[in-house]
């Protein structure tokens, strides 16, 4: 895991022997140049966040040096879970009910073969539905570990 990179330097600014450039907080040592895109790319790219904790750092490096997927997939993979499972709750509850309001309506075989296939058919759903997400978040997770180990055969 690539949590600390190299530390980056800044580049100190060019400075000529002028008087207003012995002031660096006056408005005339620095002019106003509005960004266009491609510079504000590089400055975005340019940013030290080497003091921002680890976590936020990741979030804000626009170099994707560090990664922060192997850091929240147990978390992602806890809120998938938790979804599925009530997705499940809800879709067993309303075609039980579906299947006894069917059964008071005087369809009692269709209401009935309703329930038995809630019974069979929603367990299954979500076992298929659970082993899915954990093979995603696997892949992911994956992806990122092969990323980090061949991070020192790449050529500078």
């Amino acid at each position: 895991m690539t949590d600390s990179p190299a530390p980056r330097t800044r580049k100190p600014k060019a400075t000529t022997a002028t008087p207003a450039a012995a002031a660096p907080d006056s408005p005339a040592a620095e002019p106003t140049v509005s960004p266009t895109a491609p510079a504000l790319a590089d400055q975005l790219l340019a940013l030290d966040v080497s003091a921002v904790p680890g976590f936020f750092r990741a979030l804000v490096d626009f170099r994707f040096t560090t990664f922060i997927t192997r850091r929240i997939a147990g978390f992602i993979y806890a809120i998938l879970l938790v979804s599925i499972l009530l997705a499940g709750l809800v879709a067993f509850f309303s075609i039980v009910v579906t299947g006894v309001g069917l059964m008071t309506g005087g369809q009692p075989v269709s209401g009935v073969l309703t329930v038995i296939g809630a019974l069979v058919l929603v367990p299954i759903a979500t076992l298929v539905a659970v082993v899915l997400a954990r093979m995603i978040v696997e892949v992911n997770v994956a992806l990122v570990a092969i990323a980090e180990n061949t991070a020192g055969l790449r050529r500078p």
